[in-house]
Order: structure tokens, then sequence, then C-alpha cells
């Protein structure tokens, strides 16, 4: 049986917890971050739990980067508060809720439609988040400036309400706890973005089985790269969920794409496909609608700055 605290108890707790801590310390350089992209979109703050300040990662390699990060990953340094909005997957639900005709007129045969296969891929509209572990700048060697180019690794509570199915919203209070590594790089003629994690997410709709889950994505662009390069100027996500009680798979996500750099233009053009594979245990009661396992089409265009 899983336990099913109040997730915006638990909120309430890490804020008394460790608020205090953070407040003392924002004379030590505590910073605004933030993304923007139509799929995932965030903005954080990031402030220190101790009098030591940011430190700066000064490498071109991805190894030595997830080394340093990982290193000193077990105490907590830093306290990040972050809010999160997932576009594509609301304007899905909008769109099914509110212009059920147009949605439907997306329809290819029985099983397809494009507007779902667009909007797919993530189970909630909205997160907040707060973050303990280990922050850093990365700089490339030779190169002066920083901006958002930032790695974390550490320890992750999110919480939020709604939970999207098929692209309907759900009621559901849910939390998740998770242990990752994330960061980003970008400079004029390279942009990267990563992020590595697993952990476990609970709800309160019983009708919605809680999960372990692991979680891996790396984007590339490199603006003078050949395109058709098979590994340069791509992005990968690739999702695992198992049930916490039997440990049983049921829901896998695998998405690839390739990126054509423009470098005169001033954008990127990314064109992502890939699936959604699920089980009907992923859900219990009412909202277990299905009998058989189902696969969804994913396709992601998208435009990089």
């Amino acid at each position: 049986m899983s336990i099913r605290p109040h997730p915006f108890l638990l909120f309430a707790l890490a804020t008394l917890v460790f608020g205090s801590a953070g407040a003392q310390e924002e004379a030590a350089q505590a910073e605004f971050v933030y993304e923007i992209d139509p799929y995932y979109t965030n903005a954080g703050y990031n402030i220190p739990l101790t009098d030591k300040p940011i430190p700066v990662i000064k490498s071109g390699s991805e190894a030595v980067i997830y080394r340093e990060l990982i290193k000193d990953s077990v105490v907590p340094r830093y306290m990040t508060v972050e809010a999160s909005l997932y576009p594509m997957p609301i304007l899905g639900t909008w769109l099914k809720t509110h212009h059920r005709g147009f949605y439907d007129s997306g329809a290819i045969g029985d099983n397809f439609n494009i507007i779902e296969s667009l909007t797919a891929g993530f189970q909630e509209p909205w997160a907040v988040s707060l973050f303990f572990g280990n922050v850093a700048k990365l700089q490339r060697p030779g190169d002066t400036r920083v901006g958002n180019n930032y790695g974390y690794t550490g320890y992750l509570f999110s919480m939020g309400e709604k939970h999207i199915k098929n692209n309907v919203m759900v009621e559901d209070h849910w939390f998740e706890l998770e242990w990752k590594i994330k960061g980003q790089l970008d400079y004029t003629d390279k942009k990267l973005s990563w992020s590595f994690r697993g952990g476990a997410k609970f709800h309160n709709n019983i009708e919605i089985n809680d999960v372990y889950y692991v979680a891996l994505s790396r984007s590339n662009t490199e603006l003078h790269s050949p395109g058709l390069d098979w590994l340069d100027n791509t992005t990968g996500d690739f999702r695992m969920h198992f049930l916490q009680q039997s440990g049983k798979l049921v829901r896998m996500e695998f998405i690839a794409g390739k990126k054509l750099p423009l470098p005169d233009k001033g954008y990127t053009p990314t064109l992502s496909a890939g699936f959604i594979w699920t089980s009907p245990q992923e859900y219990a009661g009412s909202l277990r609608s299905i009998e058989n396992n189902t696969l969804t089409f994913v396709i992601r265009p998208s435009i990089e700055f």
C-alpha cells in the first residue's frame, strides 16, 4: 500500500525547514534563471544555503561536467524554487474540451489524431518544485561568458494539480520525489541541454496508479556541424514508468529528433518523432477505459533560437 500524504502539506513543511536558511544567504549571489520552450517552459530562483558562491566548472567535456556536478551533490548547498508550464499539452486539452469539432478534424483513420500527436507526452499541465543540491555555472575554456549556463545535481520535490490522460484533464493532487542531473550550455556556436533522473510519483486520485520512473533527455545543437551528421544536431527523450506495487512496466516513451541549423537566419528548425506505449494497468477504476496496450505516435516540430 502506498502512502499518500497531501502534497501541499509536504511543500509547506519543506518551505518552513529550508526557507529561512535561503533568506539569510540572499547576499551570496541568489540568481534568477529561465527557459522558454513550447513543450517545457520554466523559471527558477537559485538560493545559496551556505556562504559559498556558485562554483564555475570550466570544461568543454560533457563527461567532466557530469563528474564534477555529481561529485559534491550528496550534501545540498543550494535551493532552487522553480515553476514550470507545459504549453502544448495545455493547448491539446483546451482544444479537445472547447473545440471538439476542430480537435476531431485532426483524426486520420481510427487510431491517429494529428493534434493528439503534436501535444502528447506530458501528464500534467504545470508544476512547482523545490530543488536541493549542487548548482554550478558552466563555462568553456577561453570563454568568459556564463549567461544562463547552469548545471544542477541533487534532489527535487515537485507537486501540482490535475493529470492529463488522452488530452483530458483529470482531477488529481500529485507529488514526486526524484534525484536528477540537469543542465544547459548556450553559446553562439553550440547549444546543449540534458536531464537524467529517477524517482517516484504519487497521486491522491486512487484511479491513477503510483509509479517509479527513470527518464533521460539530451539535446545538442552544433551550428557549424554538417546538418546530416548522425550524432550532432539531435534531440532524444526516453522515459519508463513502473508500478510501485509490482514493478510492472506500464509506460514507455521514446522520442528522437533531428535539427537543421540555419546560422544565417538565427534559428534552428527541429522535427522530433517517436511513440508512447502504455499499459491499461497505468490506471484503475473508471480511468482504465481500455483492456489492451496502446501505442501513440508523437510528432514535435519546434524552432530553437
